[in-house]
């Protein structure tokens, strides 16, 4: 009798708790590229960024304020997440200004995100399987990007996913259901805190799409056992009675006013988008799932053309049950923002780990190229967006155009060599380590090592650097005011006492010596404002010149102080 041979160290892998760790090591790596380098982002990371450094300043871990505005109608679960990382990283990071420690949730988020997914998938699939479709998404361009940036995407998909993952051990069968539970309604009150009704809107879509697919509900009845909805009530209740004292009802009518109205109406029409807008980024926003893509559509084809009571295709329904029905509501809402449909990309990456295993085993003859062809195309747009991110460092247009080169020629030789490695490759484990390994290489090349060096797209930090240089850093009871320029990373960057007002507001109550900060747009009519006053305005150092992201707009924010037309010199703005 002759011995079995020992496992493959990818064997080795997939078997117990080793392939969690690996999973969560590649989740990390994924999510913390650039996140000590890249800075603070507009509009909406530094929103949260700089309410979190407020509740840490004011020592209020209730209310969320945005300078001296209330952000009350947001979930506060992300604030709170962000402020414990904030004190645990206190001795390396003794500035709140500093942005890494806000980003370690997120990335922690896409580690919870990933365990669960492979969690789900251990459920359903082989665990091979299961390990690549949490890698594929741990690595995943939008994932990642979620994974690096300080709000609260990341984190909610997190729990999300692990909402459904307690549902896909329910639905195979797996012991202890009373505990599945438990843990189901826990992520329910977990992603309630974070962002609102989202995780239980997943949840709630996939199993009423499973029900009317197979109409079967015997095992959603231990989701009753009366202990998990009370555990998902203990964790949201007590701030929910206590913000609505702190600010006497008003949290209450904010949300129904200005958060549930607009969602449900899609009334942001600044983010508005076409039917299949999500569809058609998809696969840029999955890379490098992209390759798989071809074939998971083929077996999701044919997992809905089964019948019902197929158990073969079971997992596949359970997964696409996940998938379809979140992608489709958020097609079907006015306001679009890519990361919305971000909750269904585990099932999907599921789906593309069991299509790249069915390609070794199924005679598709075109499922390869096919593959291979999306992604060279979604590759080669990521690497051209990197090139186009290299022509915003310093320089001139020769050394803009030596720099793009450079990053493109680095990046489109990754996008060759994985193509190569997958044509040799016939193994899914191999195939799907270089796919993944091709994604971190990427995400290297444009977040740590290209994004951080254009400084003409964050003109918030450009103007630190002016105001450092001139020495006018805001400082405690010294007015300093912020004219025509509401970014938030500004904020964040400086201090929290800043002013930052329209033309008019400044004109009326500054003083000789107050310094100020100019958006370009409205310097001329704050001049002749202060020259009403007879005031003028002494501009220190060179204007900081760059793109606004939250508006996408050219920027030039001007630096100086404001003197009496008397004593201003010659060559200065009057």
């Amino acid at each position: 009798m002759t011995e079995s041979p020992p496992p493959s160290l990818v064997q080795q892998f997939t078997r117990g708790w080793r392939g969690y760790v690996l999973i969560a090591l590649i989740a990390l790596a994924s999510g913390l590229i650039g996140a000590t380098k890249v800075p603070p982002l507009d509009i909406d990371e530094a929103r949260f960024a700089q309410a979190t450094r407020q509740m840490v300043e004011s020592d209020d871990y209730v209310r969320i304020r945005l300078q001296d505005r209330d952000r009350n109608r947001k979930p506060i679960g992300i604030h709170w997440l962000q402020a414990a990382s904030v004190h645990v990283f206190e001795p390396l990071t003794p500035k709140l200004n500093t942005i890494w420690p806000y980003r370690i949730p997120s990335a922690l988020g896409l580690a919870l995100a990933a365990l669960a997914t492979m969690w789900a998938g251990a459920a359903l699939l082989p665990h091979r399987t299961a390990l690549i479709g949490a890698g594929l998404f741990a690595t995943g361009l939008l994932a990642s990007l979620e994974g690096m940036i300080a709000k609260t995407d990341s984190v909610m998909v997190g729990f999300t996913t692990l909402a459904v993952a307690a549902l896909a051990q329910l639905y195979a069968g797996k012991p202890r259901p009373r505990m599945m539970s438990l843990v189901f309604w826990a992520a329910i009150g977990a992603g309630t805190l974070i962002k609102g009704p989202i995780t239980a809107l997943v949840a709630a879509l996939t199993l009423g799409a499973l029900y009317a697919w197979e109409r079967k509900a015997a095992w959603m009845k231990p989701l009753l056992w009366w202990p998990g909805p009370l555990l998902a009530l203990a964790i949201t209740l007590p701030w929910l009675i206590s913000i609505g004292i702190v600010t006497n009802g008003a949290f209450y009518t904010e949300l129904l006013a200005n958060e549930l109205g607009p969602k449900v109406a899609g009334a942001d029409h600044s983010h508005s988008g076409f039917p299949g807008y999500y569809l058609l980024l998809l696969p840029l926003l999955i890379f490098p799932a992209t390759y798989a893509l071809p074939a998971a559509a083929r077996i999701s084809f044919a997992a809905i053309r089964a019948p019902r009571t197929d158990e073969t295709h079971a997992a596949l329904r359970f997964l696409l049950c996940w998938a379809i029905p979140t992608f489709v509501l958020f097609e079907l809402f006015p306001t679009k923002l890519v990361h919305y449909t971000l909750p269904a990309y585990p099932a999907i990456a599921l789906l593309c780990a069991t299509g790249l295993m069915a390609m070794r085993m199924k005679q598709w003859r075109t499922m390869h190229p096919l593959g291979a062809v999306l992604f060279a195309l979604f590759g080669g747009l990521i690497v051209a967006l990197t090139a186009f991110v290299a022509t915003y460092m310093p320089g001139g247009f020769d050394a803009d155009f030596r720099r793009a080169l450079s990053a493109g020629i680095i990046g489109a030789l990754v996008v060759i060599a994985s193509i190569v490695g997958l044509s040799l490759a016939k193994r899914p484990t191999a195939r799907a380590g270089i796919l993944i390994a091709c994604a971190l290489a990427l995400s290297f090349s444009l977040r740590e090592r290209t994004l951080p060096e254009a400084r003409s797209l964050f003109v918030s930090q450009e103007a630190v650097a002016a105001l450092t240089r001139a020495r006018m850093m805001p400082r405690d009871q010294e007015p300093f005011w912020v004219v025509g320029y509401s970014q938030p990373s500004l904020i964040f960057l400086t201090r929290t006492s800043i002013r930052m007002v329209q033309p008019e507001e400044m004109a009326a109550q500054a003083e000789p010596g107050d310094s100020l900060v100019i958006e370009g747009r409205v310097l001329e009519r704050t001049l002749a404002l202060l020259q009403a006053r007879d005031l003028g305005y002494e501009e220190v150092d060179a204007a900081a010149r760059g793109i606004a992201l939250g508006r996408g707009e050219n920027t030039a924010l001007h630096i100086g102080r404001v003197r009496k037309l008397s004593d201003a010199p010659p060559d200065a703005h009057q």
